[in-house]
């Protein structure tokens, strides 16, 4: 297998992935090697590459000028690495660092810098919220994105990583493609809105660490092995070869799929009694339905008539 390069600046954890990933040689690209035969390069965004041998990005925001779109960091930046010309990119969310939560006021917001930065900071001291306007997050209860459009996507991701939640608007790209609204964020659409969520997330400290815990959780998901198998794979073809199951493995899955409701696997609906009744040697036994409802009670009547066919 021949050898691939890595430009100089790519960072560290990438560095490592693709060394330990690649099975063949990973070397670094210099000044005095960089003229040596190569499969291909690896870079990150706008990172200098040697001339001749084909190139591999992995791209982390819009304004990189490079053409070579590979492998993009969220899924905004896919509509612009068709247009760039790549025919098959794929998305590799950004890994950030886990850091450990810093320490913060009792009621501090950090407002990135963006559009409608003066106009969020001067809604929040309205309310009585101490805030700061900064190019990046520090220590503080809260982050809001005051971007409209794209802003970027680290400076979103580092607080999250440090527990912070952060408050983007929904029309900003880089928070959509990161924040899931009420689950590891908030999302508004206005100035009003942003102020209004901030003012009643800050008054709610458990929701507050619940937001800053699974923003956190998040993040998790993401690493750079995940990132340099996309560099990797980058240009394949074909489908891959799905095992074929038979019916002894599909019942089995189908069995631990039930859980709980294994043991009713065999039961029949009773015509005159709101119940279920289980066929067993020595004897039946009966689970009522009259007082399981909703969800519980559809997937129980679901069980008594057809098995899951796949």
């Amino acid at each position: 297998m021949k050898k691939i390069g890595i430009a100089q600046g790519v960072p560290e954890g990438l560095v490592e992935a693709l060394t330990s990933r690649y099975k063949g040689e990973v070397e670094q690209v210099t000044s005095a090697n960089q003229k040596t035969g190569y499969e291909f390069v690896v870079a990150c965004d706008d990172l200098p590459v040697p001339s001749g041998v084909p190139i591999r990005r992995y791209v982390t925001h819009i304004n990189a000028v490079s053409s070579e779109w590979s492998v993009v960091a969220a899924r905004h930046l896919l509509p612009e690495a068709l247009r760039r010309g790549t025919q098959r990119p794929i998305v590799a969310p950004l890994p950030v660092k886990s850091i450990k939560k810093c320490s913060q006021g009792d009621a501090t917001v950090a407002v990135l810098s963006g559009k409608w930065a003066s106009e969020i900071s001067a809604g929040l001291i309205q309310h009585g919220i101490d805030s700061e306007e900064t190019a990046e997050a520090g220590a503080t209860s809260l982050v809001i994105d005051a971007s409209p459009e794209g802003s970027g996507i680290h400076r979103i991701r580092f607080p999250m990583a440090a527990e912070i939640p952060v408050v983007g608007l929904a029309s900003n790209p880089c928070a959509t493609d990161t924040i899931r609204h009420g689950s590891n964020g908030l999302l508004g659409s206005s100035v009003e809105e942003i102020v209004l969520l901030a003012g009643e997330l800050l008054k709610n400290k458990p929701e507050l660490k619940r937001l800053g815990f699974e923003a956190r959780a998040t993040l998790a998901e993401a690493s750079w092995e995940r990132v340099a198998r996309a560099l990797l794979q980058q240009g394949r073809v074909g489908y891959p070869e799905l095992e074929q199951l038979g019916g002894a493995a599909k019942y089995y899955r189908w069995v631990e799929r039930l859980g709980h409701a294994t043991e009713w696997k065999d039961g029949l609906l009773l015509d005159n009694v709101e119940g279920l009744a289980m066929r067993q040697l020595s004897g039946d036994r009966q689970i009522g339905l009259k007082m399981r409802e909703g969800l519980r009670k559809k997937m129980l009547e679901t069980l008594i008539g057809n098995a899951d066919s796949n």
